[in-house]
């Protein structure tokens, strides 16, 4: 049996070299180069996921449809244009604005996905309290950010930032595509036996998104993909973006893969 799975938006994801949470451009819009409160002016809001910690009404009780979303751990993201939300059932995302501690929110668009009750509760409630202005305090410092949002019906979410890949490796990614076997192959590692490396190769695309001939070798991949769970039995093509880490640990790559997007899954082999 061969399952694709292919996003709505599939051939202009393709051809976008955009993050996993900044694909989207729904109801953009600018936004100042550094996005940070006076008391914490080393903390940059796009250098972070933001992962919900907490939850409270105006009355400073847990909201409990929001619990979810820190089990789940659903997250904010901001390119410098665009926010994303993230860990309920659909991706949720939308145009927003930072300045002088107000977070300006405009209409959030979605996926249209169905889920687990919970999951839904967790959509439209987050989505409720994400829009229009909220008062926003960013704190702590760069190595341990925190940002408390405060929405129109008093609710409190406090967020704990954790660094973006590009934050984390100190470089612009690079989007590519990589069509990983089946089966992984026993390959040599100086630390482990018996090391099983994914096998994979380079997949292209034009401009129109429709796939081109593979030419490149399959050759084994030292390593791991961030992300990215192997199957074993299942052929899968990723859109991955790679890094150039610019101050690697001595026993750690020179490079790195973040998953993006799965485009192809294809169990046929299985």
């Amino acid at each position: 049996m061969k399952k694709t799975i292919l996003l709505a938006s599939v051939c202009a994801a393709l051809l976008q070299a955009c993050a996993p949470t900044s694909s989207p451009r729904e109801g953009s819009s600018s936004m100042p180069n550094t996005a940070t409160s006076p008391a914490s002016s080393d903390v940059n809001l796009p250098a972070y996921y933001w992962r919900l910690a907490s939850a409270t009404d105006a009355a400073g009780k847990p909201i409990a449809a929001l619990q979810a979303g820190v089990e789940h751990q659903l997250r904010l993201s901001f390119s410098q244009d665009a926010l994303n939300i993230r860990g309920g059932c659909n991706a949720q995302f939308g145009g927003y604005t930072y300045k002088n501690g107000v977070l300006q929110v405009a209409n959030l668009a979605s996926t249209m996905k169905a889920c687990e009750q919970s999951l839904m509760r967790l959509d439209a409630e987050i989505g409720q309290r994400m829009k229009g202005e909220l008062r926003a305090t960013l704190s702590g410092h760069a190595s341990e950010p925190g940002l408390e949002l405060v929405a129109q019906d008093g609710s409190v979410l406090k967020f704990v930032g954790e660094p973006t890949p590009e934050t984390l490796y100190g470089s612009a990614g690079e989007i590519m595509f990589l069509e990983v076997a089946a089966k992984k192959t026993e390959c040599s590692h100086p630390l482990i036996p018996n090391y099983q490396c994914l096998m994979v190769r380079e997949r292209r695309y034009n401009e129109a998104g429709v796939q081109q001939p593979t030419k490149d070798k399959w050759h084994p991949l030292y390593q791991s993909i961030e992300g990215f769970q192997h199957q074993d039995g299942v052929r899968t093509v990723l859109r991955v973006k790679r890094y150039d880490w610019k101050n690697p640990p001595a026993d750690a790559p020179k490079q790195v893969y973040v998953l993006d997007m799965v485009v192809e899954q294809d169990a046929s082999k299985k």
